[in-house]
């Protein structure tokens, strides 16, 4: 594919994606409620397409893929295990979350009342770092692929990606989301029904990919190897749960739900996701089986090296249609999150009365700010992406179980929270940080049950000094007297 022609494929998406926006958008009221939660009237069949899509971002795309090709199929079944988990999770903490908070916009709205505004301002701060690392990722992550594909250079790849998910985003916000979320899915159906299994007969068969199951290399045959589940199974694990958990993207989806569907939409979903990691896994064990010379600094592309091996130029263009569709649905989620985040808790902290003209307009404003912040920090020379992914899951594993508690347990107070999460990203960060930078993969297991150990003992002493007890009625009053 040619520049010019590159560019006309990045205009089709453009085009297509922003027809069925304005389509699906026509009747749509201007307000808070439409703009950040789609008038908190989703389905189960276009919640759940945007649950398992908003879920299946850089990683499941390529680095679960990456992985399978390299270490084989002990990889690939611990990445999917706690990735589905997560969803099925999730369900619960949703369901929970919609029964006693139903009016709710935000995951720090909710803090603010279950703690007090210290508590609210750790989440705020946590959440616009997490997303604003969400959107340089996705689009770094495929940048390689993209840059092959379309031949257009790399930095001007980046800006008109960025300029695709920042257009389609200012439109409806978290409507357009929803939309592009539906394309992505969309794709990787077509890409799993069509695309994969027609590359797989054309490259030998499933024959050629049970033979390869143990990667590249042909040391990881066992799934339940001891020293991967050890090192790789417990951190990824909590890595993931911690990552749903306080993650703003699926809590916009939880109170953008209809009444009683939480619960339902998430485990449902949890299969669609299922098979995406499995599906591209399958892709890359028949790229190892097909002995293409593929560079080792190039095993995340080794599926549509397959492709492009084996199919007509049409099959590379579906495949990469997809790729695209995802980076730029999983940014356009991202920013949604974030600017709700701003409308709802960070203005709010400066004018409590504020129009909902004035709460999407502020909404825009964020997408735009976060974006800039997006690029500026993707286009710094030889960044490394691997600081930043340490300090996000500082954050999120620091705030997972004062998260889950938090719902449903009334004992746990603002005074011993609040310091367990100050103590653990120090703690936290210095032990993650030092056992990935010296490549101890003990250390690194060893971090990730840190926050859990360490919440244990701050809820048993919670338990007996903490004379108080939180009445869950209490959100209801709040929404009531705001009314």
């Amino acid at each position: 594919m040619d520049n010019k022609f590159g560019f006309l494929f990045l205009l089709l998406f453009w085009i297509i994606s922003f027809i069925l926006i304005k389509v699906t958008s026509k009747k749509w009221d201007k307000t808070v409620s439409s703009f950040l939660l789609s008038n908190r009237n989703v389905g189960v069949l276009l919640g759940g397409v945007s649950v398992a899509a908003a879920w299946i971002w850089a990683p499941a795309l390529f680095v679960a893929s990456q992985k399978a090709y390299e270490q084989g199929l002990p990889w690939l079944f611990w990445f999917t295990l706690p990735n589905v988990l997560a969803l099925v999770l999730f369900s619960f903490l949703a369901t929970r979350m919609k029964k006693i908070f139903r009016h709710g916009y935000t995951l720090p709205e909710y803090i603010k009342i279950r703690f007090d505004k210290k508590m609210q301002n750790i989440y705020i701060i946590a959440i616009f770092i997490i997303q604003i690392y969400a959107v340089v990722l996705q689009v770094t992550a495929g940048l390689l692929l993209l840059n092959i594909v379309t031949g257009i250079d790399k930095t001007i790849l980046v800006i008109i990606i960025w300029i695709i998910i920042l257009s389609l985003s200012l439109i409806n916000g978290f409507r357009s989301s929803l939309i592009v979320d539906s394309i992505k899915a969309g794709f990787i159906t077509i890409v799993g029904i069509i695309i994969i299994p027609w590359v797989i007969s054309k490259s030998g068969g499933l024959v050629n990919i049970v033979d390869w199951f143990s990667g590249v290399s042909w040391k990881f045959g066992n799934i339940f190897d001891l020293n991967v589940a050890l090192t790789f199974w417990i951190p990824i694990s909590v890595a993931l749960l911690s990552g749903i958990t306080i993650d703003q993207q699926q809590w916009q989806r939880a109170f953008a739900l209809k009444e009683g569907i939480a619960k339902k939409s998430f485990l449902l979903w949890a299969l669609f996701f299922l098979f995406v990691p499995i599906l591209l896994g399958i892709l890359w064990f028949a790229a190892v089986g097909s002995n293409l010379p593929i560079n080792v600094n190039q095993t995340q592309l080794a599926g549509i090296f397959l492709i492009k091996n084996y199919l007509p130029q049409f099959g590379v263009y579906i495949f990469s249609f997809m790729i695209l569709s995802g980076l730029v649905a999983a940014g356009m989620s991202a920013l949604s999150a974030a600017s709700s985040v701003w409308a709802i808790d960070l203005f709010h902290l400066f004018k409590k009365d504020v129009s909902d003209k004035n709460a999407i307009l502020i909404s825009r404003i964020t997408m735009i700010l976060i974006m800039i912040v997006a690029i500026s920090i993707a286009l710094i020379p030889n960044i490394q992406i691997l600081y930043l992914m340490l300090l996000i899951w500082t954050f999120r594993a620091s705030l997972m179980i004062p998260t889950i508690l938090s719902l449903y347990w009334w004992k746990l107070s603002t005074r011993f929270t609040f310091w367990w999460i100050i103590i653990w990203m120090i703690v936290g960060m210095t032990l993650f940080i030092y056992g990935s930078l010296t490549k101890n993969s003990m250390i690194s297991s060893f971090w990730s049950l840190v926050p859990i150990l360490i919440s244990t003992i701050f809820c048993i002493i919670d338990w007996f000094i903490n004379t108080k007890n939180f009445n869950y009625g209490k959100f209801t009053w709040t929404i009531s007297q705001s009314k």
